[in-house]
C-alpha cells in the first residue's frame, strides 16, 4: 500500500541532507504532493498489464499469420507496440512455463517443477521464491493477479507470492467447464480442484475474467498498478459460446474447409508416435480465441476512458505452442495447428516453444514495429521491473535477460536459449524426453531415450523438415558441446 503523501515528503525529506526552500518553492511542493488535500497520487510511474493466454498458438493471431481467427484488438497491440517473431516459452508444458515467467529461473535448473517434484513438494512455486510481483508490490505498485496460476495449493495462491488482489486463481489448470457453474463438467472427466466462483447461469468464463479485470483498474485507477490476467483460455475442455462458434462454422465454410471438432479431423497427419493437426479449422477453439480479444478490446476502451491508457505497459504472450498434436492411440481433440511450425505442447520443436509476444508501450517502443531478437520465459521478469524502475533483488538469483534493448530497437545478440524435458508424455502428446539449444540460427535437439541428435538451420528451415546432423558435422559437435556444457551449469537431470 502506498504511504500517505504526509508520510512520502516526510521520508522524502529524511532521505536527503538539509537544504533550504524559499517560500515559493515550498508552496509549489507541497501542491504537487497534494498536502493540502490528501488526494493526488503518484501518476509517474506506468503501470503494467501482462495478459497471458494459455495453449495458445504462435499462429494464433491475425497478426501473426491467421486467416481463421479474428484477433482485432491483438493486431491492434501490434499496430501500436513491438510485435517480436522469435518468442520463445522456457518450457512446453504450463506448469514449468509459468514457473520461469515468475521466478525468472530456468526450468531445468530446479528440477523442472511442476514435473519431477510434484510428488515431494506442497508449492511448485515455493513460496520464499521471489517474484516479480512481491518486488512491484514492495517499490509501491498495487498488485493483482486475475485467472489462471497452477504454481501453489492451498496456501500458495497469488496473493502469498505477491499480487495481493487475487481471484479465480487456486492449483487448477483449467476449469472443468467454462460455462457456470466452473466448478462442474459439462462432459465426464473434469478432475480439477477449480475455485467454488459466484456467479450467473451460463456466464462465460473468459468473459468472467475480463470484468475482473476491469474491476481491478477502476479501483486502481488512481495510483500505479500491476496486473496479470492469465486467461485459462484457451486450453480445454473446447468449449465456447454457441453463437459465437457458429460465427465461425459459418466462416470456416466459406473459406472452404472442413468445419472440425478436433477428433477425427481429415487434415490430421500422423508421423511416428505422434498425430497433429494441419489446418485450423476449429469453430469452437476459433471462439475461444475471439472471446479472449473481445476481452482485450473493453480493457482497452476502459482504460482510454479512464486517461491511462498512454501511462500503461501492456505485454500480450502465452505459456507455450498451441494443442496441435496429440498421441497417434489418444482420441483427444486438437485445437488448431501452429503450421508451418513443427508439431505443437509438449514438443521441443517450434511448435511446442515458440509463443506471440506483442509489447505496447506509448512513448517508448515504436508503433508498428518487429523485433528478431530472441525472447525466453524467464526475460520477462528483469525486462517488468526494468520498465517501472525497480531492480531484481540478487537474492532472486534469475536467469532472464533484460530484453528492453530490443524493446528500443537496438540490435544485439541473445546467449543461448536452453530447454530441456526430461519427462515427456507420450501417450498425451505425444512427445518424449529431450532437451534443446537455439544459438543464432542453430537449433538441436537431443533424443534421450535413443541418445540421438537433430540439428536444424531455422533461418533457412523454421519447419524444422531438414535434418543436418548428418551432413554438418562441424556445428553439430559444436552445438553438442554446447548443450553438454549448459547441462552441466544448470545441474539438469534426467533419466539414463
Amino acid at each position: 500500500m502506498l504511504p500517505s503523501n504526509d508520510q512520502s515528503l516526510q521520508m522524502l525529506i529524511a532521505s536527503r541532507k538539509p537544504i533550504f526552500l524559499c517560500p515559493l518553492l515550498l508552496a509549489i511542493g507541497a501542491l504537487l504532493l497534494g498536502t493540502n488535500t490528501g488526494t493526488a497520487e503518484d501518476t509517474s510511474k506506468p503501470n503494467l498489464l501482462f495478459i497471458l493466454v494459455d495453449d495458445f498458438g504462435a499462429r494464433d493471431l491475425g497478426c501473426y499469420g491467421s486467416d481463421l481467427y479474428q484477433t482485432p484488438n491483438m493486431d491492434r497491440l501490434a499496430k501500436e507496440g513491438m510485435k517480436f517473431t522469435q518468442a520463445y516459452a522456457a518450457h512446453p508444458r504450463c506448469v514449468p512455463s509459468r514457473y520461469a515467467i515468475f521466478s525468472g529461473r530456468i526450468p531445468g535448473r530446479d528440477g523442472v517443477p511442476g514435473f519431477e517434484d510434484r510428488k515431494v513438494s506442497k508449492h511448485t512455486l515455493k513460496l520464499p521464491t521471489i517474484t516479480w510481483g512481491e518486488v512491484l508490490k514492495d517499490a509501491g505498485y498495487s498488485t493483482g493477479y486475475i485467472g489462471k496460476w497452477h504454481l501453489g495449493k492451498a496456501g500458495g495462491e497469488p496473493d502469498k507470492q505477491g499480487f495481493d488482489d487475487s481471484r479465480i486463481a487456486n492449483q487448477a489448470g483449467a476449469p472443468p467447464s467454462y460455462f457456470y457453474p466452473f466448478d462442474e463438467a459439462r462432459k465426464p472427466g473434469g478432475k480439477e480442484h477449480f475455485p467454488k466462483v459466484e456467479g450467473t447461469p451460463d456466464e462465460y468464463l473468459t468473459d468472467r475474467l475480463t470484468e475482473e479485470s476491469l474491476d481491478f483498474i477502476e479501483q486502481n485507477k488512481d495510483k500505479p498498478f500491476a496486473l496479470v490476467l492469465a486467461h485459462y483460455a484457451v486450453h480445454t475442455p473446447l468449449e465456447a459460446p454457441e453463437q459465437t462458434v457458429d460465427q465461425y462454422s459459418k466462416r470456416i465454410k466459406e473459406m472452404g474447409r472442413e468445419v472440425a471438432e478436433g477428433r477425427k479431423d481429415k487434415d490430421i497427419k500422423t508421423v511416428g508416435n505422434g498425430s497433429f493437426k494441419t489446418v485450423q479449422n476449429n469453430p469452437t477453439y476459433a471462439a475461444m480465441v475471439d472471446h479472449v480479444d473481445q476481452g482485450i478490446g473493453k480493457i482497452l476502451n476502459k482504460l482510454e476512458t479512464l486517461g491511462i491508457l498512454e501511462n500503461t505497459i501492456i505485454v500480450l504472450t502465452s505459456d507455450h505452442g498451441g494443442l496441435s498434436t496429440r498421441s497417434k492411440d489418444n482420441g483427444r481433440p486438437l485445437a488448431t495447428s501452429n503450421s508451418p511450425f513443427r508439431n505443437g505442447k509438449g514438443w521441443l520443436y517450434e511448435g511446442g516453444v515458440r509463443v506471440p509476444l506483442i509489447v505496447r508501450w506509448p512513448g517508448r517502443v515504436k508503433p508498428g514495429t518487429e523485433s528478431t531478437y530472441p525472447v525466453l520465459g524467464t526475460d520477462h521478469y528483469p525486462t517488468f521491473l526494468n520498465m517501472l524502475g525497480a531492480a531484481v533483488p540478487a537474492e532472486a538469483k534469475i536467469d532472464g535477460i533484460n530484453y528492453l534493448p530490443a524493446l528500443k530497437g537496438e540490435s544485439t545478440e541473445r546467449e543461448t536459449l536452453f530447454f530441456h524435458s526430461p519427462l515427456g508424455r507420450p501417450t498425451q502428446t505425444g512427445d518424449h524426453p529431450a532437451s534443446a539449444i537455439i544459438d543464432g540460427d542453430w537449433k538441436l535437439i537431443e533424443l534421450h531415450q535413443s541418445g540421438k541428435f537433430e540439428l536444424y538451420n531455422l533461418k533457412s528451415d523454421p519447419s524444422e523438415q531438414k535434418n543436418l546432423a548428418e551432413t554438418e558435422d562441424d556445428q553439430l559437435q559444436k552445438m553438442i558441446e554446447k548443450l553438454k556444457q549448459l547441462k552441466q551449469d544448470l545441474g539438469t537431470k534426467q533419466k539414463s
